[in-house]
């Protein structure tokens, strides 16, 4: 005997009615997702994996900023200055919260950019994000260069 309920039969509604909430039990444990559920859905869906090229990009960036920081303030100690005032005023409070500020804003962006990766906006900034580091990094060696530090 074959059972067979139809949606009049149903006391909760069905979780697949409304999409994936951005943030959801599965942002932080995990899940089995890599794309999306259905066959050709793969752009604008959040996924509970991300993969081994996303974690590889946000390595990079991770470990750009931290060079960034590092430059920053060694540049800043043999006679650099420091040229957006906003930065400056946190450098005034010390070395610590700058590298501080520096980790958690770096960090809160990345993080989003990882959770909506499969929308075409965050695939873009996350590539800006990462080229600006490369650039950056390479005005840091110019500069270091110029110094006779380098």
């Amino acid at each position: 005997m074959a059972w067979h309920l139809g949606p009049e039969d149903r006391t909760v509604s069905d979780r697949r009615d409304r999409p994936t909430p951005l943030l959801c039990r599965y942002t932080v444990l995990g899940g089995r997702r890599q794309t999306g559920r259905r066959v050709g859905e793969t752009a604008g869906v959040f996924v509970d994996q991300h993969g081994v090229t996303l974690f590889t990009i946000a390595l990079a960036i991770i470990a750009l900023n931290i060079l960034d920081a590092w430059f920053t303030v060694f540049l800043l100690s043999h006679g650099g200055q420091e040229m957006n005032p906003i930065v400056q005023g946190i450098l005034d409070l010390g070395v610590a919260p700058f590298i501080a500020c520096k980790s958690v804003g770096i960090g809160i962006c990345l993080g989003f950019l990882t959770l909506t990766k499969n929308f075409r906006i965050s695939r873009i900034g996350m590539g800006t994000v990462l080229v600006g580091y490369l650039v950056l990094l390479c005005w840091h060696l110019y500069l270091a260069g110029t110094l006779g530090l380098a």
